[in-house]
């Protein structure tokens, strides 16, 4: 039987087996209840489908992470781990449902757990890719033109990158230690998501994740529109943050 355990700052809260489903948002009808303003009222379900557990984003505001990626629905593997504000909830698919321990800093109510974290930095990086993508029309056949676009960059001032400057293509680029962050940071104490970037209209707004990134040598708390010229300072990381000229390809029915 496969299960989820709820932990936050590596200590382990509670384990839920799967089953025919589990919810996790911050209202009360959920069976985890997380009380977080960072955390959507319905912010994800994980639930069986076959011989596969499915993890599904509830349209939350401030996005589901597995392993340190966005996502919007993904088949859960053995010994993922879901972000949801800054709780983690790690999958094992070949385990029982045990108690949680005896000394977890936890509130319990019948099968439900309350947390409050009150030092939690707010997380309002927006995921819309997959939801952007299910929501284009499909056409048979279309011209294409390109017409120029601003689009952000960060530019590596001081400190070891794989690369000189980071594009900001996708709808949220991540920096941190996953594999799958734009800007990879190198060491095994570093977060596996310190920032996240992520489009906003036209600009785009970082939110701190984990560690202690500053923005223009201030501490980066909340949300904060990046502006041209920002300095970003992620774990010995210095970034600037500019606009470049792009091009992208539109296409019309």
């Amino acid at each position: 039987m496969s299960k989820l355990t709820l932990q936050y700052e590596g200590i382990a809260l509670k384990d839920y087996a799967v089953g025919a489903g589990v919810t996790i948002g911050r209202l009360p009808d959920n069976a985890v209840i997380i009380d977080n303003p960072a955390v959507s009222g319905h912010h994800a379900r994980v639930f069986e489908e076959g011989h596969r557990v499915i993890l599904e984003d509830l349209r939350s505001t401030n996005g589901t992470f597995v392993n340190g990626r966005p996502v919007t629905r993904h088949v859960l593997q053995h010994r993922d781990e879901v972000l949801i504000g800054k709780h983690q909830l790690v999958f094992d698919q070949n385990a029982a449902a045990t108690q949680p321990a005896a000394d977890a800093p936890m509130q319990g109510l019948g099968d439900t757990v309350y947390l409050d974290t009150k030092q939690h930095r707010a997380l309002r990086a927006t995921l819309e890719t997959a939801r952007a993508d299910a929501a284009k029309p499909v056409t048979t056949r279309a011209a294409v033109s390109s017409v120029p676009r601003r689009v952000g960059v960060l530019r590596v001032i001081a400190g070891s990158a794989e690369q000189d400057e980071y594009s900001l293509d996708g709808n949220t680029s991540i920096i941190g230690r996953s594999n799958t962050a734009l800007v990879r940071l190198r060491g095994w104490f570093k977060p596996a998501v310190a920032v996240a970037i992520a489009k906003h209209g036209s600009g785009y707004v970082a939110t701190a994740m984990g560690g202690k990134p500053l923005v223009n040598q201030s501490p980066l708390e909340g949300r904060h529109a990046l502006q041209e010229g920002d300095m970003l300072t992620v774990s010995g990381l210095v970034l600037e943050f500019a606009w470049k000229e792009g091009v992208r390809a539109e296409s019309a029915a």
